[in-house]
């Protein structure tokens, strides 16, 4: 192989020219320079950002619309209850002592064991006559009757410290605060639902009748037909 000789020069190598947007010529593939890769980039973020605003008020207005309905239906099955009041006070002349005698009660008062839907459970904060802060008779319609235990209860005492009374109503065990004003509460456990009448309490007999109980399919001799739901 012979040597270059004295006159040859070496080739320098070929440099192709760099477009205006850091490329090559009349090709697809372009390589941006940095100030537009500034530009993305904060763009992009941008976006994120607000995507991440948009995302976090969606589940706050699916949260509040989900505690709103929450709320009705703890104001529907509230005043459950207190129709299964009023229901067991027109059959039995008295008012309810326990929770399960509105449970049991024989025709039913109810129509399920209601849950109460703020906190989950089927335990209920009860209103005694007498400690609910409302007048649940009008003076001057005459004493009334003296509420007496059931027997069925008195027999099958499951629970030593059960508190026992007329119950009047009922009321959630919730401590939170509310969305919505119920006469004028803004706390779950201080909506109160009761009941609340206008009429003395029937004389049926049922409160000293044993025979006549909650729950006992053993008709009374004033015993009627089943109530209008």
């Amino acid at each position: 192989m012979s040597e270059p000789g004295p006159n040859c020069k070496a080739k320098s190598p070929v440099r192709l020219p760099l477009g205006r947007e850091g490329g090559i010529p009349n090709s697809k593939f372009k390589i941006p320079n940095s100030r537009e890769a500034g530009y993305t980039l904060a763009i992009l973020v941008m976006v994120i950002a607000i995507m991440a605003i948009m995302m976090a008020a969606a589940v706050e207005i699916v949260s509040f619309q989900a505690q709103r309905e929450k709320e009705a239906e703890l104001i529907f099955r509230g005043q459950q209850y207190v129709e299964g009041i009023r229901l067991f006070r027109t059959k039995y002349g008295r008012y309810p002592m326990r929770m399960k005698e509105l449970w049991e009660a024989d025709p039913k008062v109810l129509r399920k064991k209601w849950i109460d839907p703020i906190t989950g459970s089927e335990e209920w904060g009860i209103v005694f006559q007498g400690t609910g802060g409302r007048q649940v008779r009008p003076p001057g319609t005459g004493p009334a009757p003296t509420p007496t235990r059931t027997p069925v209860f008195e027999r099958n005492r499951e629970n030593e410290g059960e508190k026992v009374g007329p119950i009047i109503g009922v009321h959630s065990l919730s401590t939170d605060t509310s969305i919505k004003v119920f006469e004028g509460r803004t706390q779950y456990d201080m909506w109160k639902f009761i009941l609340q009448e206008d009429v003395p309490l029937p004389r049926t007999g049922a409160e000293n009748d044993p025979r006549k109980t909650p729950g006992s399919n053993t008709p009374g001799p004033d015993r009627t037909g089943t109530p209008n739901y």
